[in-house]
């Protein structure tokens, strides 16, 4: 298999593997607590109020409008149940007297109204309370490791056809607990926990822990209406209803409200905090990125396949070099013909004789101690007699030997032609 065809399956097989990895990556949850209408993560409302519009009988909406805007308008207010469903802490406003007012005043005209919220502060007091459990998101979590779920009891006799039952759940789902003797309150759920009870005493200034038993969901009728109060808020949320046996148990604590339209107020959740999404995964969850996404890796795969080639460039027609020497040697020649220089150009033409008959014939006349070896040797390869060899080679190297030698045109043409001679009958 050739070496283009591997890399175009390993750079295929490469591509295909990214997109399995993002498509079939598990989403990472968010955990926080925020009950937002918008927000699909474990602890959001979206799914919750989906839910609830679809399953209600009068009806289900979201307003953002305060308590007070809601106790002005009385008509619309009762003719509607409220929700309120907040995060961990308190609404702050409940401290002041004339939200505490405005409650009991939306409760007498009719309305049902169901605060949930983990704890309710300093409300206890005005609310009937007598106590509330101390707890918070963190300690719910490391109860998790010590118990493994938490016996909830509908002890309610008198909401609709529900009766007694009781419910085996997670205890983060359970929130905290309430301590109520009060006989203007009904209990409603009752949680039965191994753990003590805790409360923070502010005159003692510490936490006690007593053997009391916990409510979670009580109810009180105040004028045409009733007051109810859930310290589990985390059952009104998408995880719980989606879950059973949570969701069971979620639609019981909202059929309390399903004799009118509900209303779920958002106007004390906080501001919702920017999601922190992936862009991969962002991409996948919009249809043009997502088809945009795959055009690309598409167009990646075929660039690879008609590029990762090597591209053959036609082999340019390079002419047949010219021989210029003959044109060297006239422009030499005459340079010298100029310079009327006989002697040098003898010369050389000398120097080019030794050298070719060292070379080739492995003849040295550079010496005058070596003649009676290499003239016979010359004699013999190019048919001259020794005298006339040993005549010219004897005058080039008196021309050789002098400082400032000087030659005639016609001595440098005979010493020129007896060279001459001596190279082309040896060739």
């Amino acid at each position: 298999m050739k070496s283009r065809t591997l890399f175009i399956i390993f750079i295929v097989a490469f591509l295909l593997l990214i997109y399995w990895a993002e498509s079939t990556k598990p989403k990472s949850f968010d955990w926080r607590v925020t009950y937002q209408p918008e927000s699909t993560e474990p602890f959001g409302c979206k799914l919750f109020d989906e839910m609830m519009q679809r399953t209600m009988p009068k009806g289900y909406e979201l307003t953002d409008k305060n308590l007070e805007q809601l106790v002005q308008d009385s008509i619309t207010s009762s003719q509607h149940n409220i929700l309120i469903l907040n995060e961990n802490a308190p609404i702050n406003g409940y401290n002041k007297p004339h939200q505490i007012d405005s409650i009991y005043k939306l409760v007498r005209m009719g309305s049902n109204v169901l605060i949930a919220q983990d704890s309710f502060g300093t409300l206890s007091d005005s609310l009937g309370i007598d106590r509330i459990e101390y707890t918070y998101l963190g300690s719910m979590f490391s109860e998790l490791q010590t118990r493994r779920s938490d016996t909830l009891i509908w002890a309610a006799t008198n909401q609709g056809p529900y009766s007694s039952q009781t419910y085996y759940i997670q205890p983060i789902m359970s929130g905290a607990g309430m301590c109520v003797t009060s006989p203007d309150w009904e209990k409603l759920i009752v949680k039965n926990a191994n753990t003590p009870f805790s409360y923070y005493d502010y005159d003692e200034e510490e936490y006690i822990y007593t053997s009391e038993k916990r409510t979670l969901f009580i109810q009180r009728k105040i004028g045409k209406g009733s007051l109810y109060l859930l310290t589990a808020p985390i059952l009104l949320s998408n995880y719980s209803i989606t879950h059973e046996p949570t969701a069971q148990l979620a639609l019981r604590i909202m059929n309390c409200l399903s004799d009118k339209p509900t209303l779920r107020t958002t106007a004390y959740l906080p501001k919702p905090r920017p999601e922190q999404t992936p862009q991969i995964s962002y991409i996948s969850t919009q249809a043009p990125l997502l088809m945009a996404y795959r055009l690309a890796l598409l167009g990646v795969l075929l660039f690879f396949i008609f590029n990762a080639k090597r591209r053959q460039r036609p082999i340019p027609v390079v002419p047949e070099p010219t021989n210029h020497q003959l044109e060297f040697v006239k422009q030499i020649g005459t340079l010298y013909y100029q310079r009327a220089d006989h002697a040098d150009l003898t010369l050389k033409k000398f120097q080019y004789l030794k050298e070719y008959l060292r070379r080739e014939a492995q003849i040295d006349i550079s010496e005058p101690s070596g003649d009676e070896e290499s003239i016979p040797q010359l004699a013999a390869l190019t048919g001259y007699s020794e005298r006339h060899l040993k005549n010219v080679v004897s005058n080039l190297r008196v021309l050789e030997r002098q400082q400032h030698p000087y030659l005639s045109q016609d001595e440098m043409t005979k010493y020129i032609n007896d060279i001459n001679n001596i190279y082309n009958s040896i060739n």
